[in-house]
C-alpha cells in the first residue's frame, strides 16, 4: 500500500471517529454509532494479515478523531479554569488523546493479526474492541469515557446493560456492525448475501432485543421525596474566599418549603469543611431542617493521613488531608452521614507520582485528596438505603455494584461539571448516569452545580430534569429498587471472559493455521 493510500485511510478513518462522537450524549444516537464501526472495520477488513501496522495506524487515526471531539472539555478546564496557557493546555490535550487512541489502534492491529480476512475477522473485530475498552477502563486508574456501549441507550442492544454491563452492550455493538459491514462488502463485490454474517447480525439484534423483555428490580410500594439543588454558582467565582459565605446563603434558599425527607446539594457546594461553616450560616441552615429532614452537602472533609507503601499521592502539607466527601447533616446540625470519594481523577484529585510539575502549571483548589474505602455504609431514610457517588465515579459501574450488592436501593451522584463550561461533557455524563441506571436497576439521582441535575429511573429514563445553567431544585420522588442484575452481581467479568476466550481461541486457530 502507498503512502498516500495510507494517509487516505487514516484521513478517513480520523473522520469516523469524530462522527462517532456526536453519537454520546443525554440522548445518544446508537444508529450513527455503528454506522460509524461499519466504516471503521470496513477499512480494516481488507488489511491482510500480514497488515497489521497499517491497521494499527488507522486504529490510531480514528481514536485521534473519537476523543479530540469527545473530549475536547478538558482544554477548558486546564486553560479557562486552570489557567495553564493555551497552546501547553492544547498539547496536553492532544497528548492525552493520543494516549487513549492507542487502544482503538491496538485493537485494529489484534483483529487483522488474529484472524484471515472473513468471518473470524467479525469475531476478531467484537473481542478486541472489547479488550481495548476494558484496559482503557482500568490501567492507570481508568479512564472508559465514551466507551461504545454508552451509545446505545435507547437502542436495540440497551437490554443488555443490566445482564452483561457497558462493555457487553460495546461488544455486541461491534459484532453488529462488523457483521454489517461484511454483508455490505460481499453484496457489492460479489453480489451475494452472506448467510454467515447475516446470521451474526441477526444474533446480535436477537439478543439485545430478547435481553430488553427482562425485567430486573423490584422497586418499592413507597416513595421517598428527594430535593435535588442546582446552585449554578460559576466555577471562576467558586472558590472565592469572598464568596464562600454568600455561596452558602444561597443554597439555603432552597431548603425552604416542599416535604422532602433529603435535600442534596452539588459537589463542593461548601468549599470548607463543616467545622469552619460560619455560625451564622450553621444556625440558619438549623432553623430550616425540620425534624425529618436531612441534608446532604459536597464538601471537603478532613480524615487522618494514612500512607501506604507505594502510594501515588505525593506528600502533603500537614498531619491531616482532605477527602472529596458528602456530608449528611441533620436538624440539630450533627454530621449523622458520610461518603468520602474514592476513585479520585488523577491530575485533578490527586497528583501521580512524577508529574507534580504538570499540576503546578494549574491552579485547582483542594487538587490532593485522600482516598475513601471501598465499603462505606449507606444512608438510611425509612426503608430507603441511599449509597453516593461524587463526579465522575459513576463512570465505574464495578464499584458501584459493590454498593448495590451491599443494600443500596437508591443511588445519588453529586457533581461539579462546571469545570467544562458550557460543552457537551454535560449531556454525555447524563448519558452515562442512565446506563448506570440501567446495569444496576437503581434509580440514580443527579444534583449538580450546573446541570444535568436529573432523576433517572430504574429502567434508565429520565423522568425529571432541570434546565442547565440555570439556579434551581428539583423534587424526584424515588422508590427504592431491591434485587440484583446479572451486572450488579458479577460486574464486568462476563464481558471479560467472553473476549479473552474468543481472542484465545482465535489465537489457537490461527496459530495452527
Amino acid at each position: 500500500m502507498t503512502a498516500n493510500r495510507l494517509a487516505v485511510r487514516m484521513g478517513l478513518a480520523a473522520a469516523l471517529g469524530a462522527a462517532h462522537a456526536l453519537a454520546f450524549g443525554a440522548a445518544p444516537l446508537w444508529y450513527l454509532s455503528i454506522a460509524c464501526m461499519v466504516g471503521l472495520y470496513w477499512l480494516c477488513a481488507e488489511e491482510p494479515v500480514s497488515g497489521g501496522r497499517r491497521a494499527l495506524a488507522v486504529g490510531f487515526a480514528y481514536g485521534m478523531g473519537l476523543f479530540i471531539v469527545g473530549v475536547s472539555w478538558l482544554f477548558i478546564s486546564m486553560h479557562r479554569y486552570g489557567g495553564m496557557p493555551a497552546p501547553l493546555a492544547a498539547a496536553a490535550l492532544v497528548a492525552f488523546t493520543a494516549y487513549l487512541s492507542l487502544w482503538p489502534a491496538l485493537a485494529c492491529m489484534l483483529t487483522v493479526r488474529l484472524s484471515h480476512a472473513g468471518h473470524t475477522r467479525i469475531i476478531a473485530f467484537a473481542a478486541a474492541q472489547t479488550l481495548a475498552e476494558l484496559g482503557r477502563g482500568y490501567l492507570f486508574t481508568g479512564f472508559p469515557w465514551l466507551a461504545a456501549g454508552y451509545a446505545h441507550m435507547d437502542g436495540p442492544l440497551e437490554g443488555l446493560a443490566p445482564v452483561i454491563g457497558v462493555y457487553g452492550m460495546g461488544a455486541a455493538a461491534a459484532l453488529l456492525a462488523a457483521a454489517l459491514s461484511q454483508l455490505l462488502r460481499v453484496a457489492l463485490i460479489s453480489r451475494r448475501v452472506d448467510v454467515v454474517a447475516s446470521g451474526l447480525a441477526a444474533a446480535a439484534l436477537a439478543t439485545g432485543v430478547t435481553a430488553g423483555a427482562l425485567h430486573w428490580g423490584e422497586p418499592s410500594p413507597t416513595t421517598l421525596p428527594i430535593r435535588l439543588v442546582q446552585g449554578n454558582i460559576a466555577q471562576d467565582l467558586k472558590f472565592d474566599p469572598g464568596r464562600t459565605i454568600s455561596t452558602m446563603q444561597a443554597y439555603l434558599g432552597f431548603l425552604d418549603g416542599g416535604t422532602a425527607a433529603l435535600t442534596v446539594l452539588p459537589e463542593t457546594a461548601w468549599t470548607v469543611p463543616w467545622e469552619m461553616t460560619p455560625p451564622a450560616v450553621a444556625q440558619a441552615l438549623r432553623t430550616r431542617l425540620g425534624v425529618n429532614h436531612v441534608v446532604a452537602i459536597g464538601m471537603p472533609m478532613t480524615t487522618p493521613v494514612e500512607h501506604p507503601a507505594g502510594s501515588a499521592f505525593a506528600a502533603p502539607a500537614g498531619p491531616r488531608m482532605y477527602t472529596n466527601s458528602v456530608a449528611v447533616i441533620d436538624h440539630q446540625l450533627r454530621v449523622v452521614a458520610r461518603y468520602d470519594k474514592r476513585h479520585l481523577v488523577p491530575f485533578g484529585e490527586f497528583v501521580p507520582l512524577g508529574f507534580r510539575w504538570f499540576v503546578d502549571l494549574m491552579h485547582i483548589p483542594l487538587g490532593d485528596f485522600a482516598r475513601g474505602s471501598n465499603r462505606q455504609p449507606a444512608l438510611v431514610i425509612g426503608d430507603a438505603a441511599i449509597a453516593f457517588n461524587i463526579c465522575y465515579e459513576d463512570l465505574f459501574g464495578e464499584e458501584l455494584a459493590i454498593q448495590v450488592r451491599d443494600g443500596a436501593g437508591i443511588l445519588i451522584n453529586l457533581s461539579n461539571i462546571a469545570w467544562f463550561g458550557q460543552s457537551h461533557a454535560l449531556g454525555q455524563h447524563l448519558g452515562i448516569a442512565r446506563v448506570r441506571a440501567r446495569e444496576l436497576a437503581r434509580p440514580m439521582l443527579r444534583a449538580t452545580n450546573t446541570g444535568v441535575t436529573a432523576a433517572i429511573d430504574h429502567r434508565g429514563q429520565v423522568t425529571a430534569a432541570l434546565e442547565v445553567h440555570a439556579a434551581g431544585a428539583l423534587i424526584a420522588q424515588a422508590r427504592a429498587v431491591s434485587g440484583l442484575t446479572p451486572f450488579a452481581r458479577f460486574g464486568n467479568t462476563a464481558a471479560l471472559l467472553l473476549s479473552l476466550t474468543a481472542i484465545a481461541l482465535l489465537a489457537w486457530t490461527h496459530r495452527r493455521a
